[in-house]
């Protein structure tokens, strides 16, 4: 028997072993076959895509730069266009020009860079177009961030139109080089796409042939001999294990033989897929112990109604330990008392309903007793009363407190008084309350998608959106202030608060924005501006307002280079007006002058008129500079000024005085400008009022002078700065010098002699007179001593006395009685002379101390022919010795005949009140004979003889007594 058997299975084996030879060789060819045919196709196919990406990138870039192109014209011409819609689609652009040239991924694909030479060529003038059409766009954008109001936009449309234009032309020519371009690749992409056809259906041809040779190897060699096999097998499954294999299919007989001879083996096999079952269950068990270790979850399972395992987390929980737990408590003894009657009529329905799982939230009650919120879910296995639970437990206290707090936050936002927007992070609206509603008018489903209002180029310039922009992006935060227009139309103030909210990686969640209404904020904040900044009375800017508004007219005609003119107004005698007819009549003039400087000053209402207070005014003209403009502006003035007013039935004339100073001739600041023109109405004043005066070096020269002498003022008297002159006083009967008349001088070392009239005001103003006039009396007094001893014993000195000095409590004049004492000279030596205007303000004080001066025994000499007469008459007790004619009065004699019959009168009545009179001023021969002839009785100037030094009034006492005036 054996040696019948041995050849089969010699015969099979080397059957075996060539068709796993055969096999192996077979599948190696095939398959070596099969991957050349995928490289080969995928090779073809890439060259292909790669060419029609290319293609599908020069297109996309064609649609992209018409569509930018659109767009610009539209966002040129006014129209509402996204300009991130604009930015992206010039990223894509730049995207796929890099692509192309370099390669790169282009939306999801990858596009590879042109190699074609005929095609790559036209890459630079693609790149070149491309740049100069996105510098337009750039520039039409940035031109709509700084779009103003329609008047602004129409004086702009020519720009636009050329803007357009530009666009248009670029726009075009990139078309043009880009159709070029897909001109050149497309019959590269039509090559390569024939190329691909011609490969394929040879290889579908060598495909074929090498499946029909593979299905006839296979028939023969597998096929054929795996159905026997397959006949043998269901033989042997039918349970006819006696069934053998012909010789003639080795092979498979081996097969058989094999399958059915290692039935015992699949019996070990069995036992062994059981232990291996075994080692599967185990490891679930450690998977479910590590997931129950590790949950953030409580895990637990109950059987026979108490815990037979408890996760760490579940004992943590619940504060035991999972020993306390397991076999000890049932899930009812961790529900809080009150709910646990709930918990089990849910476990019995879910066991007689035979749900699978239950889930509900309850109060759980820990081992301190304390309860808290949590969250069950059950799954029950079996049924009945032995179903066993499997539980998960989770804490939601802090859930509960989140959603809690959540739904406030909702209320809060639903019910807030405050309008709340909520942008993304380019403010693009994505929700707004009830109260944003009402504010603006909007609905939300009107306002989501869009870009919040106040974040649009609108009615505030680029700087102000840089600005905000700049804050928001760095600090997440801006407030401000800012005006929009309800849906209505009507404008209204808000308060902006705008704040971000961060994701936990530093990006952008949301912005929320917070707007309150301050319209009426700003309303009342108004109301208080002008009630600060305007003039009560008249309705015109006052002091503050205007300072403000000069200084900022300085700076911008600083940045203009643009002159400009100042005018400073004061109404002349108006304190006669407010005191001889009331206050009230006063303000109603006031307003009444502010009117008529509205109606003249400027028509057009370019000038700035303000009420500094009182009764001055200022005007400040930006668009007048020439002199031509501004005397006819001042003319025009003054002209109205003068006009009669008919206030209260009454008619009332009054003229005023003008400076003018202008901006930058004549001063560098706003301090200085006021300075002079207030310097430049004083001179008006001074040269006769109802007249104006522009400002000149001079003045101000004059004014430093004033401004140092009041400083210096004080020094100079210890200094020894000051000296008496002595003009003589020639008597016209004897024709000698019965008299000298001592004048104060101060020889200043910057500004020379000084004569009173410029310093005694001062000395006045910071209560220097006393001290000056003691100076002055003791020096008279003690020289006039002198000279009464040799040579002129009976000469008389005349000294002349402030009205500030003598209305001082402490004047000083009863020292004078003590010197005169001392050097043993009469009380009649010494005249004082006063001007007349103190006879018109006479206080009780002064007229009590000139009346003790003259008992005892002092003379009073007064310069009195106009308005100090009437005072003159009214003293007589003091017993005035000598009344002065006024250089004024003495300079028209000669050819005046009126002045001839006033002086004549003067004299006459002196004469009647027992006074000799004295003539100032005398210049020339003629004046001095008509003041003989009308019987004036001395006199004195610069014909008779100047002012003299102590020297030379000596020499000229000496000479007159020798040889006196000829008659």
């Amino acid at each position: 028997m054996r040696p019948r058997f041995s050849k089969p299975a010699g015969l099979a084996a080397r059957a075996l072993l060539g068709l796993r030879a055969v096999s192996a060789v077979f599948y190696g060819l095939m398959l070596a076959f099969a991957l050349g045919n995928v490289i080969l196709v995928y090779s073809l196919m890439s060259r292909y895509d790669a060419a029609l990406d290319q293609s599908a990138t020069l297109g996309s870039m064609r649609t992209f730069s018409q569509q930018l192109a659109v767009r610009a014209m539209r966002l040129a011409d006014g129209g509402l266009v996204q300009t991130g819609q604009i930015s992206k689609e010039i990223d894509a652009m730049d995207l796929a020009l890099q692509a192309l040239d370099q390669g790169g991924v282009v939306g999801d694909r990858e596009i590879t860079a042109l190699s074609q030479p005929s095609v790559r060529v036209f890459l630079p003038k693609i790149r070149y177009e491309w740049v100069a059409l996105r510098g337009r766009l750039q520039a039409v954008m940035l031109d709509s961030y700084s779009r103003g109001d329609a008047s602004a936009a129409e004086g702009r449309d020519l720009p636009h139109v050329v803007q357009r234009q530009w666009v248009a032309d670029d726009a075009a020519a990139l078309l043009g080089t880009l159709n070029t371009a897909l001109d050149a690749l497309m019959p590269l992409l039509h090559r390569a796409k024939d190329q691909a056809f011609n490969w394929l259906v040879i290889l579908v041809l060598l495909d074929l042939g090498v499946l029909v040779g593979a299905f006839l190897l296979v028939r023969r060699g597998v096929v054929l001999p795996l159905l026997a096999v397959r006949h043998a097998v269901r033989a042997m499954m039918q349970g006819n294990y006696t069934t053998r294999l012909a010789p003639a299919g080795a092979a498979e007989i081996v097969e058989i033989a094999q399958a059915y001879n290692t039935g015992c083996q699949q019996i070990h096999e069995l036992l062994t897929q059981m232990r291996a079952d075994q080692a599967g269950l185990q490891r679930s068990e450690i998977i479910f112990q590590g997931l129950a270790s590790n949950a953030l979850v409580g895990i637990f399972l109950i059987a026979h109604d108490r815990f037979s395992f408890v996760s760490q987390k579940m004992a943590d929980i619940f504060g035991y330990q999972p020993d306390e737990m397991i076999g000890h408590l049932s899930l009812l003894s961790i529900i809080a008392p009150r709910e646990r009657y709930l918990v089990d009529e849910a476990l019995k329905s879910g066991r007689n309903q035979k749900a699978a799982t239950l889930r509900f939230e309850r109060h759980g009650r820990r081992k301190d007793g304390t309860l808290f919120d949590i969250e069950t879910f059950i799954t029950l296995v079996g049924s009945g009363d032995d179903a066993a639970i499997i539980g998960l437990v989770q804490d939601i206290t802090e859930s509960k407190q989140a959603e809690s707090s959540a739904q406030l936050a909702a209320i809060a936002y639903e019910n807030s008084s405050e309008a709340i927007a909520i942008t993304d992070a380019t403010g693009v609206i994505i929700d707004v309350n009830p109260a944003y509603s009402r504010m603006t008018g909007y609905w939300p489903d009107e306002v989501a998608g869009e870009l919040l209002i106040l974040l649009r180029p609108g009615r505030h310039n680029r700087d102000f959106y840089d600005q905000m922009w700049h804050a928001i992006n760095t600090k997440g935060r801006w407030e401000g202030e800012y005006w929009l227009q309800r849906k209505s139309g009507e404008e209204y103030a808000q308060r902006v608060v705008l704040d971000t909210a961060w994701n936990h990686d530093g990006s952008v969640n949301c912005r929320v924005v917070m707007l309150s209404d301050i319209t009426q904020k700003k309303q009342v904040e108004t109301t208080i501006w002008n009630q600060a900044h305007h003039d009560p009375l008249t309705g015109l800017p006052n002091r503050q307002y205007f300072n403000e508004h000069l200084k900022a007219s300085v700076d911008e005609a600083d940045r203009q280079a643009r002159p400009m003119a100042l005018l400073f107004l004061d109404l002349d005698l108006f304190k006669e007006v407010n005191d001889s007819m009331g206050h009230e009549m006063g303000d109603r003039l006031l307003v009444e002058v502010a009117n008529r400087l509205r109606r003249c000053g400027d028509g057009q209402g370019s000038h700035f008129i303000a009420r500094l207070g009182g009764d001055e005014f200022v005007i400040l003209a930006t668009d007048v500079s020439e002199r031509p403009q501004l005397d006819a502006l001042c003319r025009r003035l003054l002209d109205c000024i003068t006009e009669p007013y008919l206030l209260m039935g009454n008619e009332i004339q009054i003229s005023a005085s003008l400076g003018v100073a202008l901006y930058p001739g004549d001063a560098d600041n706003a301090e200085m400008l006021m300075r002079h023109v207030d310097m430049a109405m004083y001179q008006a004043k001074a040269a006769g009022r109802n007249g104006y005066q522009y400002f000149d070096q001079s003045m101000r020269e004059r004014a430093r002078m004033q401004h140092d002498l009041l400083v210096t003022l004080s020094e100079a008297i210890d200094a020894g700065q000051f000296f008496l002159l002595y003009q003589p006083i020639y008597s016209f009967e004897t024709g000698r010098i019965i008299k000298a008349e001592a004048l104060l001088r101060w020889r200043h070392p910057e500004f020379g002699v000084i004569a009173p009239m410029d310093f005694i005001p001062f000395a006045e103003e910071r209560q220097l007179i006393k001290p000056l006039g003691d100076w002055v009396f003791r020096e008279a007094i003690r020289q006039l001593s002198r000279w009464r001893k040799t040579p002129a014993p009976d000469l008389r000195l005349t000294v002349n006395v402030s009205p500030g000095q003598l209305g001082l409590a402490q004047s000083g004049l009863d020292t004078v009685f003590g010197l005169l004492d001392d050097l043993d000279l009469p009380a009649d030596s010494l005249s004082l002379e006063f001007n007349e205007q103190l006879l018109l303000h006479l206080s009780p004080l002064v007229r009590e101390r000139l009346r003790q001066l003259h008992q005892s025994g002092m003379r009073f000499s007064v310069g009195a022919v106009s308005v100090g007469m009437p005072a003159l008459l009214a003293s007589r007790e003091l017993s005035f010795e000598t009344l002065k004619l006024e250089r004024e009065m003495t300079a028209q004699l000669p050819d005046s005949e009126a002045a001839r019959m006033v002086c004549e009168s003067v004299v006459a009545l002196a004469h009647r009140l027992g006074m000799r009179v004295i003539a100032e001023g005398i210049t020339s021969q003629a004046q001095y004979d008509v003041l003989r002839a009308m019987g004036c009785d001395a006199g004195q100037g610069f014909w008779l003889g100047e002012p003299l030094d102590q020297l030379s009034f000596e020499r000229r006492l000496l000479d007159s007594r020798d040889e006196p005036l000829k008659r």
